[in-house]
């Protein structure tokens, strides 16, 4: 008879990486577990997240008004708050899908970043601004709330069974609570396999640029768009062309967008595609930027490299375990201007790169993730 599980994730109506990891591990768990799926009923679950049936989907809401507000538009809120309505709940295990959790059964909390911390640095991880004041003093004020909560239930939290999406995250986590060791398991899941091409295939491609993800503030993708933009206009000699934007659209940067497609002819934003339209425009460009800073792991990262497309990286967070050459990597626009000339004038350092790249990439796979996982939770060592 299969165990009974509860799996929680705070918010559904969005679609990036931590939704895709909730509808994939659940979807993968229901094999093997009951799985009762608790979630804060804020609004409609996205269209794009595919639910099996046999998973059981709980919504939870407060009927206070206040709590109800911030709960709903507040993702670590919503969390903390399943946190206390599964206290009594009956299950051989609770796995928590985003953010610090403990329960009096065994626990699991898988944490791309770590929620309640109280260093505000953090908080640029987790797509604050250094000028959203409110939102950073509410989140401050909401950690030490629920580190005290911890705090009081230490028995229960220290036992909880912490697993990480990278070794930043994983050091970052263990800077925050001390007692909590945390294992790695790479979020791979959904990863294509490695494209398999020869250097002169690459060098055939299309001398195109692309950003993959949710096309977003917190992303700094229209940074990297007007990169782009100014660098092509400023240095025509190197002879590239476009850039893809790939990835779900957040509405207030819809205008934005709008102005900047008016403008730019060669600057194609193509919101969320299938993954054939996707993967065709991967195979077909050569290089791929990436501004988000602080990053936890980097699935788009990893997924362009995937495609054999050179990626220039911002050096910081978990995104450094996947780019293998530091002239991918960058801390300022002078170096990265300086890098992508470097690599687009000389085909041997390119050629080099995608020789790391090749050897890099092959370590990381979506059946590496599933068996890492499911060994976790079934054996418990």
């Amino acid at each position: 008879m299969k165990k009974k599980i509860a799996f929680t994730f705070p918010h559904l109506h969005k679609f990036g990486g931590g939704e895709i990891f909730c509808e994939y591990l659940t979807n993968f768990l229901k094999s093997y577990f009951n799985v009762d799926l608790y979630y804060y009923k804020s609004f409609q679950i996205n269209n794009k997240i595919k639910f099996d049936k046999k998973i059981n989907l709980i919504p939870v809401q407060s009927k206070n008004f206040i709590l109800n507000y911030l709960c709903k538009n507040y993702i670590f809120i919503g969390h903390l708050y399943i946190l206390f309505y599964l206290q009594n709940k009956n299950y051989n295990f609770v796995f928590s899908g985003a953010g610090e959790f403990f329960h009096s059964s065994k626990c699991f909390q898988y944490i791309h970043h770590p929620f309640y911390s109280l260093n505000i640095f953090h908080y640029l991880s987790l797509g604050l601004k250094k000028t959203d004041i409110i939102k950073i003093f509410l989140r401050f004020i909401i950690s030490i709330i629920a580190r005290l909560i911890f705090f009081i239930n230490n028995k229960k939290y220290s036992k909880t069974i912490t697993v990480v999406n990278s070794k930043f995250i994983q050091k970052r986590f263990q800077q925050i609570y001390k007692y909590n060791i945390a294992r790695i398991v790479y979020p791979t899941f959904k990863i294509p396999r490695d494209f398999k091409e020869n250097f002169s295939r690459y060098e055939k491609r299309y001398n195109d640029f692309v950003v993959l993800g949710r096309v977003s503030r917190d992303k700094n993708t229209l940074d990297a768009v007007n990169f782009f933009l100014d660098f092509k206009k400023n240095n025509s000699y190197l002879k590239f062309s476009k850039i893809h934007i790939i990835g779900p659209i957040d509405k207030n940067l819809r205008e934005k967008i709008e102005e900047i497609k008016k403008e730019n002819k060669d600057c194609l934003f193509h919101g969320y595609l299938n993954l054939r339209k996707r993967d065709k425009i991967l195979r077909e460009s050569k290089f791929g930027l990436h501004f988000f800073v602080g990053e936890h792991f980097g699935r788009s990262v990893l997924e362009m490299q995937k495609f054999g497309i050179i990626v220039f990286c911002h050096k910081s967070g978990g995104a450094m375990e996947i780019i293998p050459s530091n002239l991918q990597k960058f801390n300022s626009i002078i170096e990265l201007k300086k890098n992508i000339k470097i690599i687009l004038k000389d085909p041997t350092k390119r050629k080099k790169i995608k020789k790391m790249i090749n050897k890099k990439i092959h370590q990381f796979s979506d059946n590496q993730f599933r068996k890492s996982i499911l060994k976790m939770l079934r054996n418990d060592k």
